[in-house]
């Protein structure tokens, strides 16, 4: 690992032992590292209170095993500021999935710039519904996940005006009888993250549907937490 200072972000924290912390991080040359923070929640350590979510952070790490430990942390505290419970939940919800779906050690340069760009417009204000939505297509289609907004897969036609679309998971958007379903324009529209006017419990349902496949029936933590804090 070289000794250079590395540009990432934090995706996960956890205790080990008394005073240190293991902390999974998104980086730009390495992809997803797990890293290891000596002493770190002591209040005198030079890594203390600088290991947060969603902060722009310039590290440099030693080690040849696959756990590296983390020998210096600068970070970039500009355009900070207390956030709402939806919005730390949201912070939660987008780690998570980048942890559940990231492989370990692989670079994404294109990654690595769109979740920059969340995080800029997480930190300029509230996190919108609609910029969620956004993210969580974007991250499928950059994993190559992404969903087939260009073709009818029971026919591998194009769409049609006259007819309503559901979305099938791990395969596509076919024609049906549910009026609940996507028009053509609807669908075009989501692939050009145009989300106005298209109903949003039905983006959520379509962007939670595609997620899942990925997960493999595991479920998000986050999703569980939140459930709670509604209730």
């Amino acid at each position: 690992m070289s000794h250079n200072w590395e540009s990432c972000y934090l995706l996960h924290s956890r205790s080990f032992g008394n005073t240190s912390i293991i902390a999974e991080m998104f980086t730009k040359s390495s992809g997803k590292i797990s890293v290891i923070a000596k002493g770190a929640k002591n209040p005198k350590s030079k890594f203390f209170g600088h290991l947060l979510p969603f902060v722009a952070l310039k590290i440099i790490l030693t080690g040849k095993s696959e756990m590296k430990t983390l020998t210096q942390i600068d970070s970039n505290f500009l355009s900070q500021s207390n956030k709402g419970s939806h919005d730390l939940y949201t912070y939660l919800y987008v780690n998570e999935l980048m942890i559940r779906l990231l492989p370990k050690g692989l670079p994404n340069l294109e990654l690595f710039d769109l979740y920059e760009d969340f995080v800029s417009i997480a930190r300029s204000g509230s996190i919108s519904e609609i910029a969620l939505r956004a993210f969580e297509f974007d991250l499928l289609e950059t994993l190559g996940y992404g969903i087939n907004f260009d073709t009818d897969v029971s026919r591998n036609l194009p769409f049609k005006d006259s007819i309503i679309y559901s979305f099938i998971p791990e395969k596509g958007f076919q024609p049906s009888s549910n009026s609940e379903g996507f028009s053509a324009d609807e669908i075009k529209a989501i692939k050009n993250r145009t989300f106005e006017g298209i109903d949003r419990s039905k983006l959520k349902i379509l962007s939670q549907a595609a997620i899942n496949t990925c997960l493999d029936g595991r479920e998000l933590s986050s999703r569980e937490i939140f459930k709670k804090v509604k209730v």
